[in-house]
């Protein structure tokens, strides 16, 4: 008996579809003999027998190139390109690649660009410029270093040791610096001069007639008389900035009848040099809570709406989720927090590291108190006397919640998940699939709009961490517009309370 065949099945499949096929083509009606670019068409397929990587465009019903291919000679379509890879045109590079052109065949960065992995070109830096690495701001200026705020990440330019910062963002000379003329040490000490050396570098000296002063920051005329020096000592605080309040500043706002406090001429001294709170932060009365919102007022000692919402309240603020709320409103990334640098324009973000009442965005010691920041928890190194930071960093144990965990059980600081550089011994940290699209991102991380995953260590950091913004777009407390009833600080601090109607104009919403 003749055994059967199972390919009979895959025999027939084929047959149909080419039945199929045939069947459509001969119902489409016979092919336009010289299709090109740019003429009408009824299905991309057509469009491709004649002119490679193109289609039909469903809404004019012609020939054109597909995505992210240029339009060549109006007879071809050539595809985009990323550095390093061929070209025959600057189009296939720029397409990709900003300030890219074809040099030689290959995609390059044009003069006086650095080249970033394969997608980007950058600028030269100045001084006080966003930096990626430290050739970007030597591009800008040769007495410059990139000073990194997230490690290996991203940073500002500044001057090195010696060198000034100008208006312009340039880095020259201060005395004793090296030089190339005359005028650079002057630009930064009027009275200075490029003084030459036939063994070491140039450097910036006072010229003959003054001498330098005891910080080498001036030079002065020399003494013909004696003079007797009085010096003044000026003592200085860490206080955070008082915020001047003018009549201008002295707001309408809403509040309950039941509620109402009461602002009298005692209360002028505090007004005049109060600071503004934001909402959801700690406060004493509800001017200071005005002075950021004027639909906020101070309950129960915290700064809240003033008719409470979804959308307004001291829960929801409107901020991205694990970043830290600055008390004038600003949102900063939880990196900053706890780092000895002000990073809010206030200084909160280092005011409120107190021992035993660290902010959540930081982490806490567990023998003294001490706040560090989160960006030193599994870095390998001691930053609590104790070491609790690193307590839960060793592999074969559950990462501290606070960091990363590869793959193979290694710890790392969180900042460390899709940052561009593998932390990884495994490289799990930079998985491609999750880091450059994913329809979901791990538990902690960031999504970006453009569905990218991130640490959220980018979020509100100043820079652009996800490439459409997304990562800086809510980086501000929101503010409450809601009216019932307005009041009016007055020159003389009278309270006066207007209450709204139907027969009566509704106060303008401030914006």
């Amino acid at each position: 008996m003749r055994k059967f065949n199972p390919n009979i099945f895959i025999c027939l499949k084929i047959a149909n579809n080419y039945v199929d096929a045939f069947d459509y083509w001969r119902k489409l009606g016979p092919l336009s003999a010289d299709l090109k670019l740019g003429t009408t068409c009824r299905n991309s397929l057509e469009c491709l027998l004649f002119v490679p990587h193109s289609q039909c465009d469903c809404q004019t019903n012609v020939c054109s190139c597909q995505p992210y291919h240029i339009l060549f000679n109006q007879t071809m379509c050539l595809p985009a390109s990323l550095l390093g890879y061929a070209c025959s045109v600057d189009e296939q590079c720029t397409a990709r690649v900003s300030n890219a052109q074809c040099n030689n065949g290959l995609c390059q960065c044009e003069s006086n660009y650095l080249p970033l992995r394969r997608d980007k070109c950058l600028p030269p830096a100045m001084a006080g410029d966003f930096c990626l690495n430290e050739q970007q701001c030597l591009m800008g200026n040769k007495h410059s270093k990139c000073k990194y705020i997230i490690p290996r990440i991203y940073g500002k330019c500044r001057c090195l040791e010696g060198f000034h910062q100008t208006k312009d963002n340039h880095c020259l000379p201060n005395l004793q610096s090296s030089c190339n003329d005359s005028f650079e040490c002057q630009q930064v000490t009027p009275n200075s001069y490029c003084a030459k050396s036939l063994f070491g570098s140039n450097k910036c000296q006072c010229k003959p007639g003054f001498q330098e002063s005891k910080d080498q920051q001036t030079c002065r005329p020399l003494p013909t008389t004696t003079t007797t020096t009085t010096t003044t000592t000026t003592t200085t605080t860490t206080e955070p900035p008082r915020q001047i309040i003018t009549n201008d500043d002295l707001l309408p706002n809403i509040i309950d009848d039941d509620d109402e406090e009461e602002i009298s001429f005692e209360d002028e001294p505090q007004i005049r040099n109060a600071n503004a709170v934001s909402l959801g932060k700690p406060c004493n009365h509800s001017f200071e809570c005005q002075l950021r919102d004027p639909y906020s007022r101070c309950i129960d000692g915290i700064c809240e709406c003033t008719k409470r919402s979804d959308n307004c309240s001291a829960q929801n603020t409107g901020c991205h989720a694990d970043t830290f709320q600055c008390r004038n409103g600003q949102c900063v990334s939880w990196y900053f927090v706890c780092d000895n640098n002000n990073n809010c324009d206030d200084g909160s973000d280092e005011i409120e590291c107190e021992p035993y009442n660290c902010p959540k965005e930081a982490f806490q010691c567990k023998s003294d108190g001490v706040c560090v920041a989160r960006q030193t928890i599994c870095n390998g190194k001691w930053d609590c006397t104790d070491g609790s930071d690193e307590a839960l960093c060793h592999k074969g144990n559950s990462c501290d919640s606070q960091a990363w965990q590869c793959k193979s059980g290694q710890c790392l600081p969180q900042y460390a998940f899709c940052n561009a550089v593998p932390d990884c011994l495994d490289g799990s940290d930079e998985d491609e699939e999750i880091c450059e699209s994913s329809m979901t991102c791990p538990n902690g991380t960031f999504t970006c709009s453009n569905r990218m995953c991130r640490s959220t260590a980018i979020l509100c950091s100043g820079v652009d961490g996800c490439g459409d913004n997304s990562d800086e777009e809510q980086c501000e407390i929101a503010r409450n517009h809601d009216t019932h009833y307005m009041i009016l600080i007055m020159d003389n601090l009278d309270l006066l309370k207007l209450s709204s109607s139907n027969t009566t104009k509704e106060p303008a919403q401030i914006n």
